[in-house]
């Protein structure tokens, strides 16, 4: 038996077993794989710091709201997939970043974005900015240690000092949530589409209420249904819910008001064969009558079901799993309506909505667990035929129908439009408010050059640095639309050295103006929040001082791997058991 075992952990004509190279004579003369590449110390910094240079060139043109568009061309299988898109992070999760820094400040990003809705490309440029600074000093010997006290430093002050520059107005919670949605969608979307797109949000904000965006389940209240199909304009919002499921029958009927709905987590049917991914299970019958037998006890035990769910006087059922073809002529011939097949996100978030019970067993239904809603009706849209769900007992829910002609744009729409629902769902549970184009950064640069002055050592360089870090993100925005950098952070020291703390880049009048006059104002909290995740990472990066990179097996070697893996001796023994 063990040489059975033996021979099926040998390689296959196309494989070759790994064999390790760092024993010499039986002792160990390697530790490391010889084609491992190793930097220590300044060369691992230096490494990771020209890693973070190159994230920031990649995400400065798509930073602010005048924007260029990326084009991502990947190769997904055998053929090769082409994405036009402004938003980092579609950029990020479609191309394979390899390098470990670049993959940190891309994990600080995203985190942002899942966070708060927006601020991506803000976390990811100034963590970059702030190594790009710290590089210099490097050159002259300073110590990584200095550099992270430092750092620490600075951002205790700026997280101190962010909160007084806070702008003192009386805007009402509905107009700085609908300016958060403006400012999410603006340069992701063009102009004619933001339009359109804030309308709607703003409109679903309305629905929803105020109150319950600050809620715990703020995310789960707003879903977005696409309908390939006519233009952005003819989208519209649905308060209740929209279902893509079908009507499985053509006699069920197509509108019900006054619905009594019925819940039903499982199914309403006997699995032909298959009950879960991992178990089948298989009939064997020796007769026809024995067949027959069975085809009638089961259609007994099924009826039973459905008199059962019937009896609580239900006149619309929603299933979960699939049900039997014998209970649609059942349910249609009593003017019942069925609808099945949910995801179980989908199933759960219907329930909430509803307000009934989940039926985990039918047989044990009773007349209090069902839901109820004024109407519901299935219309056409578009091509598409959806499920309308209205007047639910239960929190207010509201879909979104998304059309548009290509299904590409839709989803890019989609994705535009969840950040912007982000967004707004952070304004309403902090609707602070600071100046936007650049002049928070540059106020809080201009503080940290005058608290770096109490510091005799290397620190101050540090903060200096940092600062300057600050700096750099109202100078790339002034780049994005054809301002010369060093000409914008020379007039923005100017005007706020002089206390013109709300001067900013207009980036649509491309000069240095007043923020108060054009109304440009920011979220604090998502400023923070990209505050926080940038300083995280650089210090995380500038802790590094060994930079390892384990090579890939070759692919012999990894087919081998991965046809062996998971398997034991134990595992193979107990086959082996069995065949005897």
């Amino acid at each position: 038996m063990n040489k059975v075992a033996d021979s099926r952990l040998q390689p296959l004509s196309h494989e070759h077993a790994p064999v390790p190279d760092i024993y010499v004579e039986g002792k160990p003369a390697l530790v490391l794989d010889r084609r491992t590449k190793k930097r220590t110390k300044e060369d691992a910094l230096r490494d990771n710091i020209s890693a973070a240079e190159f994230m920031q060139d990649l995400a400065r043109t798509i930073y602010g709201p005048r924007r260029l568009i990326k084009l991502v061309m990947t190769q997904d299988g055998k053929y090769p997939l082409n994405f036009i898109t402004s938003d980092l992070q579609s950029v990020l999760k479609r191309i394979k970043i390899n390098h470990p820094a670049a993959q940190l400040l891309a994990g600080a990003a995203i985190s942002t974005y899942r966070e708060k809705g927006d601020g991506s490309v803000s976390t990811l440029l100034l963590a970059a900015s702030i190594l790009a600074a710290c590089k210099r000093l490097l050159v002259r010997k300073t110590h990584a240690n200095l550099l992270i006290d430092g750092i620490a430093l600075a951002y205790h002050r700026v997280m101190r000092n962010a909160p007084r520059l806070v702008i003192k107005e009386n805007s009402s919670q509905l107009e700085v949530i609908e300016l958060a949605i403006r400012n999410s969608l603006d340069g992701k979307l063009f102009d004619e589409d933001c339009d359109v797109v804030s309308r709607i949000l703003s409109e679903t904000v309305k629905a929803v209420d105020i109150s319950t965006l600050r809620g715990p389940d703020a995310e789960a209240i707003i879903d977005v249904k696409k309908v390939q199909g006519g233009s952005l304009a003819d989208s519209h919002v649905v308060e209740g819910l929209a279902l893509t499921q079908e009507i499985p029958h053509d006699r069920m009927p197509r509108k019900v008001k006054d619905a009594r709905i019925a819940l039903v987590q499982t199914q309403l049917r006997i699995p032909d064969k298959k009950i879960s991914r991992y178990e089948d299970y298989m009939f064997r019958f020796s007769s026809a009558q024995e067949l027959g037998g069975f085809e009638k006890s089961k259609k007994e035990f099924l009826t039973g079901l459905a008199s059962k769910i019937i009896g609580t006087g239900a006149n619309v059922v929603l299933v979960q799993g699939g049900v039997d073809d014998f209970l649609f002529e059942y349910f249609a011939n009593r003017n019942i309506l069925v609808i099945r097949r949910f995801p179980e996100v989908e199933f759960l978030r219907v329930n909430r909505v509803l307000g009934g019970r989940l039926i985990p067993n039918p047989s044990l239904i009773q007349k209090e667990d069902l839901a109820s809603a004024d109407l519901v009706e299935e219309r056409k849209v578009g091509k598409d035929k959806l499920v309308f769900i209205t007047g639910c007992e239960g929190p207010k829910s509201v879909d979104i129908i998304l059309r548009g002609n290509l299904m590409w744009s839709l989803d890019d729409i989609e994705r535009v439009m969840k950040s912007a629902i982000k967004s707004a769902i952070t304004a309403a549970r902090d609707p602070r408010l600071v100046w936007g184009g650049g002049a928070f950064e540059q106020e809080l640069a201009r503080d940290l050059y005058r608290y770096s002055q109490r510091f005799p050592d290397r620190r101050q360089l540090v903060m200096r640095a940092v600062a300057e870090a600050f700096e750099s993100l109202p100078a790339m925005l002034a780049e994005t639309v054809g301002m010369k950098g060093v000409d914008t952070t020379a007039q923005l020291r100017s005007k706020h050295g002089k206390g013109q703390t709300s001067m900013g880049v207009d980036v649509k009048g491309s000069k240095v103006a007043n923020m108060s006059i054009l109304g440009v104002r920011d979220s604090l909290d998502v400023k923070l929040q990209a505050i926080k995740a940038a300083f995280e990472t650089a210090i995380t990066i500038l802790r590094v001082d060994d930079l390892i990179v384990a090579p890939e097996l070759p692919y012999a070697e990894r087919a081998y791997v991965e046809r062996t893996k998971g398997t034991s001796r134990e595992k193979l023994k107990a086959k082996d058991a069995l065949l005897e």
